[in-house]
């Protein structure tokens, strides 16, 4: 009777991270960011709208980032960039998963979901966190290629914004390449529409936090 307990307690948890919440989000936000790159403050605006194409996201800062999320797990199907009103990036996926990136082009088979790290705010609202979740995904990283990149929850902490405090999981993501050695940390948000609260990564330098929100 123990091992039958044991057993479908292992096949819940397994299951449980795949889950999606209905809905993952709502038809429209408007969100700003306060980032810290290496002591530069800046500040992201960030405008989402459902439509039939998907969730439809622009990032406006000192470059815009146009995206189209799936309704169902928030993969990347479609990805536009410009810095300064220079094009530096467009992803799209069709049968395959074409990124390209400055002029380079790239097309990878996926079977499975992929995430831009572009779209990560977004992206890790689509699983239903607990104590024990752990995940590998796949993450494009335009400037090099399509990675698989593990998710832990490490922790639960109250983080306090200018907007007020918030009760998160705490997420450690650990890319795994050899090139970089960085661990990066977000904060999601436990309660539905569990927004992307703050990030902050292994080298200290580095932060974004909940600025504004409607």
């Amino acid at each position: 009777m123990m091992t039958t307990v044991i057993f479908t307690n292992i096949i819940f948890l397994f299951f449980y991270d795949s889950i999606p919440a209905h809905p993952i989000l709502p038809d429209s936000e408007y969100i700003v960011y306060e980032t810290n790159d290496k002591g530069k403050i800046g500040m992201i605006e960030v405008r989402l709208k459902k439509d039939t194409s998907g969730y439809y996201v622009i990032y406006t800062s000192d470059r815009i980032v146009e995206a189209i999320l799936d309704t169902n797990d928030l993969q990347t199907l479609y990805l536009n960039k410009i810095i300064k009103r220079k094009w530096e990036l467009s992803v799209k996926k069709n049968h395959l998963f074409e990124v390209n990136y400055k002029g380079r082009k790239n097309y990878y088979k996926e079977e499975t979901p992929v995430y831009d790290r572009h779209t990560l705010d977004f992206a890790l609202r689509s699983f239903l966190y607990h104590r024990d979740f752990k995940k590998r995904i796949r993450l494009n990283v335009p400037e090099f290629m399509i990675i698989n990149a593990d998710l832990e929850v490490i922790g639960e902490d109250t983080i306090t914004t200018p907007v007020g405090s918030f009760d998160c999981w705490k997420i450690m993501m650990i890319p795994r390449v050899v090139f970089t050695k960085m661990k990066f940390y977000f904060y999601i948000e436990k309660s539905y529409p569990h927004r992307f609260i703050k990030y902050s990564d292994s080298s200290g330098k580095n932060s974004i936090i909940l600025k504004k929100y409607r």
